[in-house]
């Protein structure tokens, strides 16, 4: 007996359509029972590996997200390690200026300047110092704050990495998933004419598989036919 795959009419062996619904009907490979079986075998292999493959597919894509990387990841600035020392040049510079200006006093008071081209000169002797002060201060915090913030930013992006070789490897595994899910599709297409969708499954051929088994069918063919038949 043979059946329609998509409304389950029977059909005779001079069918080419189905004068219910109008589905082309297309016969598989004559087969004998042990071949039969052995197909049977061999497709409930393959599609439960596409079935597997398929899970941890969708496995892979419900992982991915967890491993992304904002775009705009957080940094460190090296004026934030910077900005401070623009006040300690300022503080550096008063308190030269203020060693200087004691200096000064107590020359005055002890008479050891006594000219105004001495006070002039220690004037501009203080200028000098209190310029010096102020640079050294910031390009000691130009430099300090510039390796700072290279040592944090090394530091996250030391964190970040095991993330972004988590992400890597699954995205790699998926491409190897593709191509596995694509080649068994591609293998498993030129049954689709005749196993329906219901019967794609480990389950679905293993039901078809004890019909040829138990003797009811002759071949893979007719076992799914009986299975559609009684569904």
């Amino acid at each position: 007996m043979r059946y329609c795959i998509n409304c389950h009419a029977l059909l005779s062996e001079e069918d080419v359509f189905c004068k219910k619904c109008g589905t082309k009907v297309e016969y598989a490979e004559k087969l004998s029972s042990e071949e039969s079986i052995s197909l049977a075998n061999e497709l409930e292999r393959k599609y439960g590996e596409l079935h597997s493959i398929k899970s941890e597919l969708d496995q892979c894509q419900k992982d991915l997200p967890r491993y992304q990387l904002p775009d705009k990841r957080p940094r460190y600035s090296a004026f934030r390690f910077f900005w401070p020392f623009l006040i300690y040049s300022q503080i550096a510079e008063a308190v030269v200026g203020a060693i200087f200006i004691v200096i000064l006093i107590s020359g005055l008071t002890s008479g050891r300047m006594n000219t105004d081209y001495d006070t002039d000169s220690l004037k501009t002797v203080m200028m000098f110092f209190m310029l010096v002060a102020a640079a050294a201060t910031v390009i000691f915090g130009g430099v300090y704050a510039t390796r700072k913030r290279d040592r944090l930013n090394a530091k996250l992006a030391e964190d970040e990495l095991p993330l972004m070789q988590k992400k890597s490897n699954i995205i790699s595994r998926i491409g190897e998933l593709n191509n596995k899910k694509n080649h068994l599709e591609y293998e498993l297409k030129q049954y689709n004419s005749w196993i329906p969708v219901t019967l794609r499954n480990p389950s679905g051929i293993r039901k078809a598989r004890a019909y040829i088994e138990s003797g009811e069918a002759k071949d893979l063919y007719e076992a799914v036919m009986l299975c559609q038949n009684k569904w």
